[in-house]
Parts: C-alpha cells; sequence; structure tokens
C-alpha cells in the first residue's frame, strides 16, 4: 500500500499537469448531470451541471449522437461541439469514451487565434489552381473557389448561404464526383478518392478529407485531362514499339500457310482438278486472316473501354504470341480456361500489356540458352479472371524485383524502364492486380487479376 507521503506526492503531481495542461476534463453520467469537471471546466461552464443544456437546436442533436456513438462503440470518438453559455458561443474539440456507466471527455476550447489561422489557410485554399471546396456538419457549403466553380457548375453562379453539398450532384460529372467522394469521407471519417472518365480523354480526379478539429470536410477536384492523354500517348508509344518487334514473328507465321497454299495450287494446276483443294486454300486464307487482324488490332489507337468476354482477347493474343516464341526459337504452352461472364476493358490495353511481358521474356534469353519456355495460363478464382505468363530465364535479383514496376527501374541495359510501371498501371487502372514473383536461375511469373463485371452471368 501507498503511505500518506506517497498520496502526496501523488497529488503534488496531478495539480502540476493539471496547470501545465489546458485541457478540459468532464465526467458526466449517463442522465447528462456533470458529475466532475476540473479546473479549467470550471472556467468554461462555470456552475452548470447539465451538460446538454449548454446547446441549441442543430448542436444538441449533434452532442446527442457523439454521446451515443460513444455509448455503442465503447471506443473514444472525436467531436467539435459549440456550447451557448452566458450569451456567448464557446467552440470545443471533445475527445471521449464510454466507460464503467459514465462518459468521459477531454476538450481543447478552440481560440480567436485558431479563427484566424482558419481565415489565413482559407485564402491561401482559394488560390489554388484546383477545385477547393469547404462543407459543414450539416453538409452545407461554407466555402469554395473560383477555379472550383468553373468547374463544378455548367453556368456561372454564385455561393449562395445554403448551398447545399447535394445540389452539386445535379449540376455536373464534376459535381457527381466530389460529392460521392465527400460524402464517403463523411461516412469512413478518412481520406476519399474518386475518379471518373468522362470519355473523350477527360477525367475527373477528385479527394476528400474529414477534419475532426473542426468537424468539417475539405474536398479538392482536378481535371486530370492533361495527364491522361499524357498517359494514352505514352501507352500509344509502347504498343507501337510491341507491334515493330511483333512483326517478324507474324510475317514468320504467315509463311506458313502461305507455302500450303502455293503447293496446293502448283498442285492443282498440275492435276487440273481445283475443286479437290479449294477447301484447303480457303481454309488456310482464313487462318491467314485471322493471323494479320490479330496483328493489326494491336496497332489500332483505342483507348475506350467497353464490356466483353476476356476469352477473346486472350485468344487472339495467343496467335501472335505462338508466331512470335516461333520465331525465337521459344517452346510455347497455353492453359487457357473458358468463361461466359464479362470484363469492363480495353482490349487494345490488356493485349499490349500480356504482349509486353512476352517480350521481357524474349529478351531476358541468352543466345546460347537452350530449352526455353513461355507459358500463358488462365483461371478463375472468385470474382477475378486470372492470367498468368511464365518463363524459365535467368530470374529477377531481389534487389531489383522489390523496385520493379517503379517508373525506370529496368534490367535491360537499354531499356527505359517505363514497361513493367506502364503495364503494372493498366491494369490498376482496370481495378485488377499486377504481380511478379521470380528467383535468380528458375524463371519469372507474372500473375494478372481482372474483376468481372457485377452484372455479367457465369456461364
Amino acid at each position: 500500500m501507498k503511505d500518506f507521503a506517497q498520496v502526496e506526492d501523488a497529488y503534488d503531481e496531478q495539480r502540476v499537469f493539471e496547470q501545465l495542461s489546458k485541457e478540459i476534463r468532464l465526467m458526466i453520467q449517463q442522465d447528462g448531470t456533470v458529475q466532475y469537471k476540473n479546473e479549467h471546466a470550471k472556467e468554461v461552464m462555470d456552475q452548470t451541471q447539465r451538460f446538454f443544456a449548454t446547446f441549441l437546436g442543430y448542436e444538441w442533436r449533434k452532442a446527442m449522437d457523439f454521446f451515443k456513438k460513444m455509448y455503442e462503440t465503447k471506443d473514444s470518438e472525436e467531436v467539435v461541439l459549440t456550447h451557448f453559455l452566458a450569451g456567448k458561443e464557446i467552440r470545443v474539440f471533445y475527445r471521449g469514451a464510454f466507460q464503467e456507466d459514465a462518459f468521459y471527455l477531454i476538450g481543447q476550447v478552440q481560440s480567436a487565434t485558431d479563427g484566424k489561422n482558419r481565415e489565413a489557410t482559407g485564402r491561401m485554399m482559394k488560390s489554388l489552381p484546383c477545385g477547393y471546396v469547404r462543407v459543414n456538419e450539416k453538409l452545407t457549403i461554407v466555402e469554395m473557389n473560383r477555379r472550383f466553380e468553373k468547374l463544378v457548375f455548367m453556368r456561372n453562379t454564385f455561393l449562395l448561404p445554403e448551398l447545399k453539398l447535394s445540389s452539386l450532384q445535379f449540376e455536373s460529372d464534376y459535381g457527381r464526383t466530389i460529392y460521392e467522394c465527400v460524402m464517403n469521407a463523411i461516412s469512413t471519417k478518412q481520406l476519399s478518392v474518386k475518379r471518373f472518365d468522362a470519355g473523350n480523354e477527360v477525367r475527373i480526379a477528385a479527394y476528400a478529407t474529414y477534419l475532426p478539429a473542426d468537424d468539417e470536410i475539405v474536398g479538392f477536384i482536378f481535371d486530370e485531362s492533361a495527364e491522361l492523354k499524357y498517359e494514352n500517348l505514352l501507352a500509344y508509344r509502347q504498343q507501337m514499339e510491341s507491334v515493330s518487334h511483333l512483326a517478324a514473328g507474324v510475317a514468320h507465321e504467315l509463311r506458313n500457310p502461305l507455302s500450303v497454299i502455293r503447293g496446293f495450287l502448283q498442285l492443282s494446276e498440275l492435276t487440273d482438278s481445283f475443286h479437290k483443294y479449294s477447301h484447303t486454300i480457303f481454309s488456310e486464307v482464313d487462318r491467314m486472316n485471322v493471323i494479320i487482324e490479330n496483328f493489326l488490332s494491336m496497332s489500332r489507337k483505342k483507348f475506350e473501354r467497353r464490356l466483353q468476354n476476356p476469352m477473346g482477347v486472350i485468344r487472339s493474343v495467343e496467335d501472335i504470341i505462338r508466331s512470335e516464341c516461333l520465331l525465337h526459337d521459344v517452346q510455347f504452352s497455353s492453359e487457357l480456361v473458358d468463361t461466359e461472364r464479362k470484363i469492363f476493358m480495353n482490349e487494345t490495353m490488356i493485349k499490349q500489356v500480356i504482349l509486353n511481358l512476352l517480350r521481357n521474356s524474349v529478351e531476358a534469353y541468352k543466345e546460347d540458352t537452350t530449352n526455353k519456355l513461355f507459358t500463358l495460363k488462365t483461371e478463375m478464382k472468385d470474382s477475378s479472371y486470372v492470367v498468368t505468363v511464365g518463363d524459365n530465364g535467368q530470374g529477377i535479383p531481389p534487389e531489383i524485383l522489390n523496385k520493379l514496376g517503379e517508373p525506370f527501374t529496368t534490367t535491360k541495359e537499354k531499356g527505359t524502364g517505363i514497361g513493367i510501371s506502364l503495364s503494372k498501371k493498366l491494369i490498376e487502372d482496370h481495378g485488377g492486380t499486377f504481380r511478379i514473383d521470380s528467383e535468380v536461375g528458375a524463371g519469372t511469373i507474372v500473375t494478372l487479376s481482372l474483376p468481372f463485371h457485377e452484372d455479367s452471368s457465369v456461364g
């Protein structure tokens, strides 16, 4: 047990902490009666014994919600409440929790200096080159800059005294995007990010975060159209590089049906019986058309996405892979699982990613390497379509593997390091995942997953 001297020392320490601290400390019973308040709380609330009697209207409802949350979660909660005492408004940032049949609150009074700092911050925010908006706890817009107004509103407007956040969703795509982003930040009390592709190379990005000290939401909206155009241009450049590297393989693949056609035409000329060989000749012509069409699909500058079956995309890219492997003396094997479900995707981009991985594997082999192997496998896992490509090449050292996917990281002497990072971004833009596993001397496996569209049916 502590002796009297120890107890006295403890009280002395408590008084020192009380003098140093400017915090309000309250213990409140479930009926709202203030059971304990420290000296700083007494300075603010005087002789008030009923906590909820210090609020009016909306603030009373907000305080009740705050206490309800503490009671239900049994965890710490935060809120900003405005007390109405002796004709004055006192704004306090509270952090509290419910324990042992009582509510424990620690509060910090927001001074006039805080208000001046907010005003200075507000002036700075208004001058930002992006759209800026501030929303209070009543979901009313209290501040926005001119850039926000130009982006969100289809016509010239001005900030009304009670402009509701909900009205933004009916103004424009920009308004709907920032509205959804802010609402998500309110519900999660965390940073929220939302992007929207409006078509014609127009992309909107919105960010919103909850400020517990002010009980407000701050939102930002950007027009990322310039960035989107640059990304598309970079993707098209990579696409053209892939096409140029694949051209020789496709030309080599076309020689086989051409040789068959030439042989049967010579034979039909000698025997004067073209009808006997016409079916074979026409089937080889059709085969050539498929090879050429698959190759040309890679060179088309198409960036729009549509709902489609992934098997059609994989089957078409399989032909190009086979011809490329044949040219470079690489054994190719595939194991494809069919599906009737669909994915919202850009066909050219997905083909580009897979062919870029093929190109990386082919270029990674040493000239004297024998038994070269490239594999393509698909499967369905949960709500995603998984594509796995692999090789038995040299593999990637761990120090490079950890950085792979970052721009300008490459294992090639003349590589730019853009291919893998761009491929990773293209897959993530489709809502998927991109993972590389590699072991030095054993090879590399890359796994892509693309989410199925929610409304697509399972065949």
